[in-house]
Parts: structure tokens; sequence; C-alpha cells
């Protein structure tokens, strides 16, 4: 199990760790990341931690989820179209 520091959330040492792992290539784009489960177990996290690891690794596009099929890192050109969404919702009309 992964030691985590008590004086920083736990969402977002996971999500940082995760984020890293994508960014060094562990994770590779279009290669599925590990289940909820599987985070729960190695970090020792509570569910509602993990899922709120899942969304904000999801919210960075990092990640895109397939119901039934699990969650992937994203590709380079599935980031961009994630950003372009991003800004457009962002922009005020």
């Amino acid at each position: 199990m992964v030691e985590l520091k008590a004086n920083q959330p736990r969402w977002r040492q996971v999500h940082a760790i995760i984020g890293e792992r994508i960014r060094t290539g562990e994770y590779k784009a279009g290669e599925r990341i590990p289940s909820l489960i599987d985070l729960i177990e190695e970090f020792g996290i509570a569910n509602a931690t993990g899922q709120k690891v899942m969304r904000a690794l999801r919210a960075d596009g990092l990640i895109r989820t397939e119901p039934g099929m699990g969650s992937f890192v994203t590709t380079p050109e599935e980031r961009k179209e994630i950003e372009a969404e991003q800004a457009k919702r962002s922009k005020p009309e």
C-alpha cells in the first residue's frame, strides 16, 4: 500500500500520483488504468475518495471512462478535444 501524507487531502495525493504515472508513460495512452477497487486497495482510501479521484482525472482530460469497460488514458487527440469542449463551456456568452 502506498503511504499518503496526513497533512494533505488523500484524493489530491492519489490524483497527483495517477497523473504522474500517466505523464511518465507508466500508464500509456489508450491503456486501461487500475479500477476503482484497485485504487482503493493500493492506496487504502475510501470508495468516495476513489470516485473523487476518478472524477478529477476525467475533468483534467487525463482519462475517459467507458461504462462496463473501465477507464482509459486519453490520447493527445482526445485531450485536445476535451480541452476545446471545456473552453467552449467556460466562455461567457
